[in-house]
């Protein structure tokens, strides 16, 4: 996988780095939801049920951009009912 960076604003709500590399590794959700953002859904470490959300930017030189982080929210909270489904 790409080198990946976290920028400030993805500890903005509070979700450490730790915490988004896991969910990173261990996705339910990958989908492209813009040209060049990718989303992530995951749990946050492997003894939760919560979720997390994380875009990630895929920069030109290759590398991924950690943007924003957070609780899963009702904007993409479909993409991971859509994900349990199948």
């Amino acid at each position: 996988m790409a080198p990946i960076s976290f920028s400030s604003s993805s500890r903005k709500h509070g979700v450490p780095e730790e915490d988004q590399e896991f969910a990173i590794g261990n996705p339910a959700v990958v989908e492209l939801i813009e040209s060049e953002v990718l989303l992530i859904i995951g749990h946050p470490h492997g003894q939760t049920e919560r979720w997390i959300e994380l875009p990630i930017r895929a920069l030109p030189s290759g590398d991924k951009n950690v943007f924003h982080a957070m609780e899963l929210g009702p904007r993409f909270r479909p993409f991971l009912e859509e994900a349990t489904r199948r």
